[in-house]
């Protein structure tokens, strides 16, 4: 459970072979690709790498969506499907042509129709409303005096309309609504067409020609006449339609898999795109998980035998950051988004998603422990979480948070606030508060001692031992905290030592002392390359490191005080509720007082209690060892839509 190692994977090989190459690096859901201007420093031979720029599938794609579309159809899913050696694009071509050739004329006759269709629909509409006023759609053509325009638009845009054009020599009439959608007459001086158009374009007014419809009619009976043409076009529709499923039903799995092997190639085309070329050689780097890299060369060597194959960490590339993966179990992978709401961990830091994962369920249930509330949390979770409104991990989150809850609730023997249901099987919040707000201080020393010894993990990797042994968040720093901590615990309960607790105090003051020279102290013992820090500042860092170690850990009362609230809260709705007993219709008002008053609870304080934890988690915890700032691996996935981290 950590930040993956990555390597910089470089491949370079002939153009016969990097296409095989490419697809699979797209298969396998493991590659980022990186710009060769990042690895080419040499502007000479930067400027004469080529890349490749238009994707030549995109067009064969578009012509095999066709079948679906004629046949009035929505388009397959594709499903990743290994390819032939030798299925290029010349052979793509002609199977499409084979395949979607007929179709796609049927296509694009289906969409003039669908066209012509529409507006055949628009001049039935203008024909009727012209009949109720008596009037021949000639004569709005051939108005002099002034300019008619007819159309649709939405029914928000036409109110919208109607107020923009208030003060504008614009009248907005409208003939009938059907879908959401206005069909309107707009009436305007011809001076003002120009800003008519303008205000008509701005609301997404759709028009159509008067002069076109009015040539369209014919006869005494021009509403039959449209009609007629209506039923026509729409039966053409129609047969093209049942001719073109009719095809599809008789090859559906084999236009799919042909479906699925263009789109495999899309996809590999727009991860060649970032290919250069010197020479009639091409190269293609990325960033690979280290583990997967032995699985990646065995495959190149194999399908691609003239492709040589590095790969190598880096710790650093100028102008890049080395993309951050994190691979954990899927409890703890739920939680890395709690830790994203502050930031992702760069590339090579410890991952807090697991401290996250164990303080984070502690820390709700501590604060909001209800067995009752705790089911009801549990049951909003999983509804918002089928709805869509709440993401897959931010409802599992939620979920462990509940079942934390009704843990708690068991242990304080409390449900919906009442502690007399259910015996305590550790402490009640309201008879042990002394307990509790000890258990929460206690609660605080662990925590941020767990942030500063991960500071020291960090500060050993980096080889930083100066920082580490005598830091004020390091070794030094720790001995400080906890011999505060000792000190005020021993002179608070009244313990008896077999050493005065004011030799404790002094030694923790030469400690502390000690720190003001860390670089000093790492320049002569560990023969370290260190700046030397102005003295002034490392006096206020010292001084700033001993107030955060209290005030830090005070803040951690903040678990019991909530403890207490939640209990507070619960039996102020019980006693409002037995307020409402003794009126007329007294035990309607009761249950409705009780279900509005714990769904309080449940959202508000759920909420700010979420709150509380976050940000225990994000300024005690974080603050001592956590820098973030990291990029998200985000490998070429076989979906366009699609970007994950492997886990």
């Amino acid at each position: 459970m950590a930040v993956m190692k990555m390597l910089a994977l470089t491949m370079v090989g002939p153009h016969d072979e990097m296409e095989p190459v490419a697809r699979q690096m797209v298969l396998s859901g493991g590659f980022q690709p990186l710009p060769l201007d990042f690895l080419i420093n040499d502007r000479n031979i930067r400027s004469k790498v080529t890349t490749e720029s238009d994707n030549p599938y995109d067009d064969l794609l578009g012509k095999m969506s066709s079948v679906w579309k004629v046949a009035g159809e929505s388009l397959p899913d594709p499903e990743p499907i290994p390819l032939d050696s030798d299925f290029s694009y010349h052979k793509a071509r002609r199977l499409v042509e084979e395949t979607a050739g007929k179709l796609e004329t049927w296509g694009k006759r289906r969409d003039t129709l669908s066209e012509e269709l529409e507006r055949l629909e628009a001049t039935k509409t203008f024909v009727e409303a012209l009949a109720s006023i008596d009037m021949k759609p000639r004569d709005m053509s051939e108005a002099r005096f002034a300019l008619a325009l007819f159309g649709r638009l939405s029914c928000d845009n036409f109110s919208r309309l109607e107020e923009t054009t208030m003060d504008a020599p614009i009248l907005a009439v409208e003939l009938s609504r059907s879908d959401g959608n206005v069909w309107a007459l707009v009436f305007t001086v011809p001076g003002y067409k120009e800003g008519a158009r303008k205000i008509l374009d701005a609301v997404y007014f759709k028009d159509f020609s008067l002069t076109e419809m009015t040539n369209r009619l014919s006869g005494d009976d021009p509403l039959r006449q449209v009609e007629h043409a209506i039923e026509f076009h729409k039966r053409s529709i129609k047969g093209l339609e049942d001719a073109a499923s009719g095809i599809l039903k008789e090859h559906r799995k084999e236009f799919e898999k042909l479906y699925s092997r263009l789109y495999t190639m899309q996809r590999v085309y727009d991860l060649c795109k970032g290919r250069g070329e010197i020479g009639g050689m091409y190269v293609l780097s990325g960033w690979i998980p280290e583990d997967t890299y032995e699985a990646i060369k065995d495959k190149v060597e194999r399908d691609a035998p003239r492709t040589s194959v590095t790969a190598e960490p880096v710790k650093n590339i100028s102008g890049v950051r080395i993309p951050t993966m994190l691979r954990n179990n899927r409890v703890v992978r739920a939680f890395q988004d709690v830790v994203a709401l502050y930031s992702v961990p760069s590339y090579g830091e410890v991952d807090p998603s697991p401290f996250v994962t164990i303080t984070f369920i502690l820390f709700f249930g501590f604060m909001f422990g209800d067995v009752g509330h705790g089911i009801l949390l549990w049951l909003a979770a999983s509804y918002f979480g089928k709805k869509k409104k709440l993401s897959g991990s931010l409802a599992f989150v939620m979920k462990c948070a509940s079942v934390s809850s009704v843990v708690f609730g068991l242990l304080y023997g409390s449900v919906m606030g009442v502690e007399e249901l259910l015996p305590a099987l550790w402490l009640s919040p309201m008879r042990d508060p002394g307990k509790l707000f000890a258990v929460a201080i206690a609660a605080g020393v662990v925590m941020i001692s767990a942030g500063m010894i991960l500071n020291m993990i960090i500060r050993y990797r980096d080889r930083d031992f100066g920082r580490l042994l005598f830091d004020g968040q390091g070794i030094a720093g720790l001995f400080v905290y906890w011999g505060s901590a000792a000190a005020l615990f021993i002179t608070v309960m009244g313990l008896k030592t077999p050493f005065s607790v004011s030799y404790l105090w002094y030694t923790i003051l030469a400690v502390l002392v000690l720190t003001l020279f860390r670089d000093t102290l790492a320049r002569t013992l560990l023969h370290q390359h260190v700046e030397n820090e102005p003295t002034a500042l490392k006096v206020f860092e010292a001084l700033h490191n001993l107030m955060n170690y209290f005030t830090n850990t005070a803040s951690f009362v903040r678990l019991a005080a909530f403890a207490l609230n939640h209990v507070a809260l619960s039996l102020a709705v019980m006693s409002i509720s037995r307020i409402m007993e003794p009126l007329p219709g007294g035990m309607f008002l009761k249950m409705l007082v009780l279900v509005i008053g714990n769904i309080f609870i449940v959202g508000l304080e759920g909420l700010i209690v979420f709150i509380q934890v976050l940000r225990l988690e994000y300024y005690e915890f974080f603050s001592k060892f956590y820098r973030g700032g990291g990029s998200v691996f985000k490998p070429v996935a076989w979906k366009k839509d699609r970007s994950f981290q492997k886990s």
